[in-house]
């Protein structure tokens, strides 16, 4: 039977009439496949996540407003408090070495230390007591709007948890002498899987910069974020330790819009997980979108090697 006999012909448009169906078919698989995975893609993209920041710092100053009374009980045994303003050194009364300090929610704490020397908190709050100090065997001590503690650690090191809103650091200005000495901002962006979260980026913080977490911000306005986390002050006696560290060691994290830091010759900026990034640091989505380019690479390969046999059987 030839090639140009009336059944080769039949044969040869049957055989035509296959390839351009299966041609169109593959061109529709193709296509509903590529949709797929991009919708997924820009699905996991547009996808709205929590995400946590976390200031890792060692700062000289900090301040903080608790929202929570029930994590601020801070041991403060042996420290001096003052309770007027305008009161001098010998006016501090000596509280008991097993004194614990009870926050108020709402009170603003400002706490600083410079080196290995006492810590000193000032407590503030415009409505009733600022807290109160607890002792075993003695009456609590309710505390005024204001008050002030030196605090020594000489033995043992003091961590103090909180629950509040925060800010790190302080304006570098004359008269200033308590600032930021170092930090990172950590931010934690959850997967897809909500029990798993990956590492979106990290920033470091310069000596002297301020930071603040925020929900959102209205131009300069910044609406704070409620964090938690603690205040570890390393001892005096530092011979017991073989690293003991100088001023306040802070660690701080909750869930935020942003961190945003105030830097000396500068506007400021702001530190937080965009969009983009998920492609660099979402395991899935970096798995999706890898995936997505080895199935077009496929299909470009395929499209080639079928126009090559389309070729060569039309020579036939």
């Amino acid at each position: 039977m030839g090639r140009d006999s009336p059944a080769g012909k039949r044969l040869r448009k049957i055989r035509f009439f296959f390839r351009m169906r299966l041609a169109r078919q593959s061109r529709r698989v193709a296509a509903l496949c590529s949709a797929g995975l991009g919708l997924i893609v820009l699905g996991l993209f547009l996808d709205g996540r929590d995400r946590i920041f976390t200031l890792d710092a060692v700062t000289e100053t900090a301040s903080l407003v608790t929202s929570d009374g029930g994590i601020s009980d801070w041991p403060i045994g042996g420290a001096d408090l003052y309770t007027d303003p305008f009161a001098t050194q010998d006016d501090g009364i000596l509280l008991p070495v097993s004194a614990n300090l009870l926050i108020r929610p709402g009170t603003r704490v400002d706490i600083q230390r410079h080196g290995i020397q006492d810590v000193r908190l000032t407590l503030r709050t415009s409505e009733g007591s600022a807290g109160s100090i607890i002792s075993p065997g003695a009456d609590e001590l309710i505390l005024g709007g204001w008050a002030s503690l030196t605090v020594s650690s000489d033995e043992r090191p003091l961590v103090w948890p909180f629950r509040g809103t925060l800010e790190v650091g302080d304006d570098v200005a004359s008269g200033v002498d308590s600032v930021l000495l170092q930090g990172a901002v950590n931010v934690l962006e959850e997967q897809l899987v909500r029990d798993t979260r990956y590492n979106a980026g990290t920033s470091e913080l310069d000596r002297g910069d301020k930071a603040r977490f925020c929900n959102h911000s209205s131009g300069k306005e910044c609406e704070e974020a409620t964090v938690e986390g603690f205040f570890r002050i390393e001892p005096t006696n530092q011979e017991r330790f073989t690293e003991a560290l100088n001023a306040i060691q802070l660690v701080a994290h909750g869930s935020a819009d942003h961190v945003k830091v105030e830097r000396l010759g500068s506007s400021g900026y702001q530190i937080r997980a965009t969009r983009w990034a998920r492609f660099l640091y979402d395991p899935l989505l970096s798995f999706l979108a890898g995936l997505g380019a080895l199935f077009f690479a496929a299909i470009e390969i395929y499209s080639n090697v079928r126009e090559i046999l389309r070729d060569v059987g039309s020579n036939d």
